[in-house]
């Protein structure tokens, strides 16, 4: 397997663990699990993007939401993400990121985005559809780098999530078959609409 198809194999990896178990978990109604899912999703991306060498994990994270997620602030998306995985609540990086707090809520878009009082909303529809689509084009961006580049970013990814079962590494290379929701990835033209309306409609599910 050449580097070029050990990197798309690792795209579909991360579509087969990670954004697979984000809908699986909406799918259930555990909406704050998913947005702590989607959280740490932003932390595969960012270890595999790596920025520099010498970036901390902080550094990498704050980038990638800069490049790739440039409608959100990127030191308050952190400062959530360091609150729900290490305390459950709060953290010391909200005080620089100027947050008092965040409101999650599950399918009220108009609210997405919102700083009232220095509290920052987030619809997960909306966050998640986001982090789909940045994954999607931040992966669809290395397949185009050359070879020596690709190799990089291929050992980083080899370090991530893989779940093994009696056959091994067990990855699906169909979006659809995936989720139902991810089909319209299937197509060589994406129709970015649908999918953010697809979730948006599993967020409604009861």
């Amino acid at each position: 397997m050449n580097d070029l198809e050990e990197i798309k194999m690792a795209k579909m990896k991360i579509f087969s663990y990670v954004v697979d178990n984000i809908l699986r978990t909406i799918r259930g109604r555990a909406y704050l699990g998913a947005f702590i899912q989607s959280f740490c999703f932003i932390d595969y991306l960012a270890t595999i993007a790596r920025f520099a060498k010498n970036d901390r994990i902080q550094d990498n994270y704050i980038k990638f939401v800069k490049q790739y997620l440039d409608k959100y602030d990127p030191e308050k998306l952190y400062a959530i993400r360091c609150a729900l995985i290490h305390t459950f609540g709060t953290a010391k990086a909200m005080i620089s990121a100027n947050l008092n707090g965040y409101m999650f809520t599950h399918k009220n878009p108009e609210n997405h985005l919102k700083l009232n009082r220095d509290v920052y909303f987030l619809n997960l529809s909306n966050f998640v559809f986001d982090i789909i689509k940045a994954c999607y084009i931040f992966f669809s961006e290395l397949e185009k780098k050359n070879v020596t580049d690709i190799r990089e970013y291929n050992i980083r990814a080899k370090n991530l999530i893989s779940v093994f079962g009696p056959s091994g590494v067990s990855i699906i290379s169909n979006y659809g078959k995936i989720d139902s929701a991810l089909k319209c990835m299937d197509s060589k033209n994406i129709d970015w609409h649908i999918l953010e309306n697809d979730i948006f409609k599993l967020c409604l599910t009861k």
